[in-house]
């Protein structure tokens, strides 16, 4: 019941318009998200030029995790909420905010980062109640933080489950094992291109309230604070990061901007086109081109616009094709990041690990690692399972070990992955020369075990 409305969503779209869909939906919701930021600062009076230019970098920086995934749910979600973070002289109804949490709460849950948002504000606003200027406005924003924080929080308990939702993702984030083992909840890498992006922007704000003087409202320096906490904390928040810090930064630096000299006219084109507002026909273009193509599965004509498969050189395509059609049947070990495919393209196959770790558990993830990395009783483990199958890169250790021993045979191979079947038949692939068998497949891909070519 968890995120179940995310998996419809995108079940449906795959359903109408099959992977070249699912992408150009993920696309559509990514351009609404930045759409809708434009649209913020804007409404908000911001420079346009600088409205520009924060879309662009924060999109740029978001980048890296851009995904089919449910979290761009929250992400354009985040986006609509900066509404209400910062309410300008008409305040959104309060009643259509927990409506908006009863949607995300069902969608994503990333709804716990729009509440943890909303209580960064209340707590800004309680303190420029207490050492601000005006502690009468104040006052009255932290009466409207606190309406919108209950409401919200009232609204995320409208779902198949109830409180039982938050509580889940409660245990998920009290459990390291899980956290240090996911790629994504990792700190950044600041030795790749996303994280040398993400230190050049630290380093950016950091001479922006050096070099200018003010400080900003204790709401937007909570927020800004925070969210570099979180994205220190875990890659997977430089999206959050950029959609929030970004935004709130130009409508903090917007009259500093504006005092400076208009080089060339650059910024009077801007507010132009800006007063002009004629994007909106080219949003509906873009948009029913994008729905277009996707009716059409990708595809128009002879021309592949959207791929409308998965890469066979990160996933084991030719692999599970060859095993559907010789209907193997049996337990199956399998690498980790290919569990959610098997779901996908191998449907009567049950999985023994996919990327719901959260349902899973620690200790089945335990489990897997320890097998793939040959940590003792790794056989042991295959056997109590009564693993008959594994599908695993061609160059992992436990490949290796398996063939060598006799007990299991190559029963597929390709450059991607090879398929290990346990008690091989007499004569067939096990033994001292399967290595040598799969260093000749893996060279040409599609050579079968036996000498036989998967090309039909």
């Amino acid at each position: 019941a968890f995120e179940y409305g995310s998996q419809l969503v995108y079940a449906l779209v795959h359903r109408a318009s099959g992977l070249a869909g699912v992408a150009v939906f993920a696309g559509l919701l990514i351009a609404a998200s930045y759409a809708v930021m434009g649209r913020f600062l804007l409404r908000r009076g911001a420079d346009p030029m600088v409205t520009y230019l924060t879309t662009i970098v924060a999109a740029v920086l978001g980048g890296v995790h851009w995904a089919a995934r449910p979290h761009l749910i929250t992400l354009l979600a985040v986006m609509l909420l900066l509404f209400y973070l910062e309410p300008g002289e008409r305040r959104p109804r309060l009643w259509l905010l927990f409506l908006f949490f009863v949607l995300w709460a069902n969608l994503h849950g990333g709804f716990v980062y729009g509440l943890t948002l909303l209580g960064i504000y209340l707590g800004g606003s309680l303190l420029e109640w207490r050492f601000g200027s005006d502690p009468e406005q104040w006052r009255q924003r932290s009466r409207y933080y606190t309406a919108a924080l209950l409401i919200a929080g009232l609204g995320t308990l409208v779902n198949p489950v109830g409180p039982e939702l938050h509580l889940h993702i409660i245990r998920f984030f009290s459990e390291p094992f899980l956290r240090d083992n996911t790629e994504e909840f990792l700190s950044p890498d600041f030795h790749n291109a996303g994280g040398q992006m993400l230190l050049v922007s630290l380093l950016g704000i950091l001479s922006l309230f050096a070099l200018v003087p003010g400080r900003p409202t204790y709401p937007r320096l909570l927020l800004l604070l925070a969210n570099v906490a979180f994205v220190l904390q875990a890659r997977r928040n430089v999206q959050l990061y950029a959609a929030t810090v970004f935004p709130i930064l130009a409508l903090h630096f917007d009259a500093v901007v504006r005092q400076l000299p208009d080089w060339r006219g650059i910024r009077a084109t801007f507010e132009r086109d800006a007063r002009r507002g004629t994007d909106g026909i080219f949003i509906v273009m873009v948009t029913a081109v994008m729905v277009a193509v996707a009716a059409f599965r990708g595809t128009v004509g002879p021309i592949e616009i959207v791929a409308s498969g998965l890469d066979p050189k990160a996933f084991p395509v030719a692999a599970v094709e060859r095993a559907r059609q010789e209907r193997l049947d049996g337990r199956i070990f399998h690498e980790f990041t290919w569990g959610g495919y098997l779901l996908y393209a191998w449907p009567e196959q049950k999985v023994f690990i996919d990327g719901g770790t959260d349902f899973y558990g620690p200790d089945l993830m335990r489990t897997f690692m320890e097998t793939r990395g040959l940590k003792p009783g790794w056989r042991e483990t295959l056997s109590k399972w009564k693993v008959s199958y594994l599908l695993m890169d061609p160059g992992s250790a436990i490949v290796s070990e398996l063939v060598q021993d006799g007990e299991w045979g190559v029963r597929y191979c390709d450059e991607t992955a090879v398929l290990l079947e346990r008690d091989a038949a007499p004569g067939g692939t096990g033994g001292a020369g399967a290595l040598a068998r799969i260093e000749q497949c893996t060279a040409d891909p599609g050579t079968l075990a036996g000498g036989q070519s998967s090309a039909r």
